[in-house]
């Protein structure tokens, strides 16, 4: 009984087998459950499982946007919260929680964490315009045609999803793309990649800052890669300094939080204008914000070497 537990178990292993493992694990169950809710939802919405799988226009109609919205669920959830439940048994030791869990966040963090996803916002917004100009040489034109097509197919997509008619539609919009994606995404990337990464490399920064790269990379949102970089180190530096997942899970679902909401109301559904509005003259407020985001990182790492010198452990 104990040599079959023990065949099972993978936190005996060196992190480099573990990190594969990991990576067969959400490739294969993830692609597995995937088609699976991809089967379930061809019975619901009475339609092939190919035809639920096609990219939408932006003019969508409802119909195929309920379509979109439960396939974008079903990805969050096939690729991300099965496979790293799974990778979480294999991986706890003597009871403990791989994610870091179990322990509740002091409220004043959770008060800090949330101003810091707020402060983040103009900062991202900035960076993100500022990505959004880059230009290729003439011999890459044919890559930034490409890149910029995805961004297109991207961004319609995203706008099919925060489109809200009602507060109905507006609460399914938040699970949809800021409660389910905080909790997938932050388990898999800082909770699996981060720590796995980390020890591979045996570095803290190495381990951030690779797992904040693919995280930004996985979008497939080339002139946003700087602003998902940015989240990724601060959910990462985050996660490490905390000690705790749930921190980065709610800064993620702030940081999804708002722009979803702020689309619903009238006279905001524009995002992308007021993303624009940003220009090189007008650098006072992502700077501002870049300063108290800066100072409440600050503070979880000072928390951290303090509760170091103290033998506490993490906050």
């Amino acid at each position: 009984m104990d040599v079959n537990a023990k065949w099972y178990k993978l936190d005996d292993q060196k992190p480099g087998i573990q990190l594969i493992t990991s990576l067969l694990i959400i490739t294969l169950w993830g692609t597995l459950f995937f088609y699976f809710f991809a089967f379930i939802g061809s019975l619901i919405f009475k339609t092939s499982i190919s035809e639920m799988l096609v990219v939408p226009s932006s003019n969508a109609d409802s119909w195929k946007t309920s379509v979109l919205k439960y396939v974008q669920v079903s990805q969050q959830i096939a690729l991300f919260i099965i496979p790293g439940i799974i990778i979480s048994l294999l991986l706890s030791t003597k009871g403990e929680s791989f994610y870091k869990i179990k322990r509740s966040p002091e409220a004043f963090n959770l008060v800090m964490v949330i101003m810091l996803a707020l402060m983040i916002i103009p900062v991202t917004m900035y960076t993100g315009m500022l990505n959004s100009r880059m230009n290729f040489p003439d011999w890459l034109s044919g890559l930034e045609k490409w890149m910029r097509t995805k961004e297109d197919v991207a961004s319609g997509l995203t706008v099919l999803l925060v489109k809200s008619s009602d507060i109905p539609e507006l609460l399914l919009s938040i699970l949809i793309l800021a409660v389910v994606p905080a909790i997938a995404e932050e388990m898999i990337f800082r909770g699996v990649l981060q720590q796995l990464l980390c020890k591979i490399f045996r570095s803290d920064n190495w381990g951030i800052w690779i797992t904040a790269i693919l995280f930004s990379a996985v979008h497939l949102q080339f002139f946003g890669f700087l602003p998902r970089l940015i989240l990724g180190l601060c959910f990462g530096y985050l996660f490490f300094w905390s000690g705790n997942l749930w921190l980065p899970v709610l800064a993620h679902f702030v940081n999804n939080f708002v722009p979803v909401v702020m689309a619903y109301f009238p006279g905001w559904s524009d995002l992308n204008e007021k993303t624009e509005s940003f220009t090189n003259k007008q650098l006072t407020l992502p700077l501002i914000a870049l300063f108290l985001s800066a100072i409440i990182l600050y503070y979880f790492r000072s928390e951290y070497r303090k509760n170091l010198v103290n033998g506490i452990g993490k906050i």
